[in-house]
Parts: C-alpha cells; sequence; structure tokens
C-alpha cells in the first residue's frame, strides 16, 4: 500500500477521535475528595460495578491516594486502592498496581465546573469514559450537562452505562 494512502487513511480515523484536552485550571485540592460515578463506558475492571465512588486525597510525596468503592453484580463489596501523580494540569498518572507505581495510566479531566460538583474524565483516547458528580442522586440536568459536553467533544454517549445509587 502507498504510504500516502496509509496517511490519508489514518488522518480520517483521527477526524473522528473524541477530543481528550484536559482542562488545564484544575486545582487538584480542590478535586480532592469523593466524587460518585454517575455513567461511564463499561470497562474491564468496573464490569457490571454498581454503587461506584471514589475518594481522593493528597498523600504524603505529592500524590494523590486513590480508593475506589463499589458492589459487584452479586451486591459483594470492592474495594482498591493506588496511587496519582498530577502533572500540574488536567492530567494525572494513576496506578493501582503496588509496589510498581511507575506502570500509570493517564486519566485526563476534560472538564470540572467551577464549583468543583461534577466532572467528564476519560483516558488518553476516547476508550474510557467517566461522568462524575459530588452527589450521589445529581440532578438530572446536571448529568445531561455532562453528556452534553462529552458529545460536543465527539464521545458516543449512546455507550454510556448508567451507574446504580442505592
Amino acid at each position: 500500500m502507498k504510504p500516502w494512502l496509509i496517511l490519508l487513511l489514518l488522518s480520517q480515523l483521527l477526524c473522528f477521535a473524541a477530543d481528550t484536552t484536559p482542562q488545564n485550571d484544575i486545582r487538584i485540592e480542590r478535586y480532592t475528595g469523593r466524587w460518585y460515578e454517575q455513567a461511564r463506558y463499561e470497562n474491564w475492571f468496573e464490569k457490571n460495578m454498581d454503587e461506584v465512588y471514589t475518594d481522593y486525597s493528597l498523600g504524603p510525596d505529592s500524590s494523590l491516594i486513590v480508593t475506589n468503592f463499589g458492589t459487584n453484580e452479586h451486591r459483594e463489596f470492592k474495594q482498591t486502592s493506588g496511587r496519582a501523580y498530577s502533572d500540574g494540569g488536567g492530567i494525572l498518572h494513576v496506578s493501582f498496581v503496588w509496589p510498581y507505581w511507575w506502570f500509570r495510566a493517564p486519566y485526563h479531566i476534560l472538564y470540572v465546573d467551577s464549583d468543583y460538583q461534577s466532572a467528564l474524565v476519560s483516558g488518553a483516547s476516547d476508550t474510557y469514559l467517566w461522568l462524575l458528580t459530588r452527589e450521589p442522586h445529581p440532578q438530572p440536568s446536571l448529568i445531561r450537562k455532562l453528556m452534553l459536553e462529552a458529545e460536543q467533544r465527539g464521545f458516543d454517549t449512546s455507550r454510556l452505562r448508567f451507574t446504580k445509587h442505592r
């Protein structure tokens, strides 16, 4: 195949990728605390999980302590802890692989409102997407706002799995 044809095909594929550019003015100390997952793209590490929330706290070494909670399809409570490191902007590098903290995945904070009550988060590509709020049962208008932000960035919101909270 001709190299120019490969470049053309790749450029067409990239045109349809979602925009995962992080919000740059994230204040990590305001991002700490509890976030409730309202919806996500289903993924292997949260398969069939509900009542999902995450606590972020400042660690002693300028890292963030990240603790995920949820219940599986058998209503068994699950918890996992990890570390996140900020690049100073809207990208965190997260690891749940202790003691290999150097093995990190990108976590892009795409949007957080001015009161730090809702957030839209993805990975470095459009493979992962999460809609997060500070309350387990937010107003529907807040979820619609996050979904609109995701759609404007090119995410397919029909793929979202909504998280149940009691």
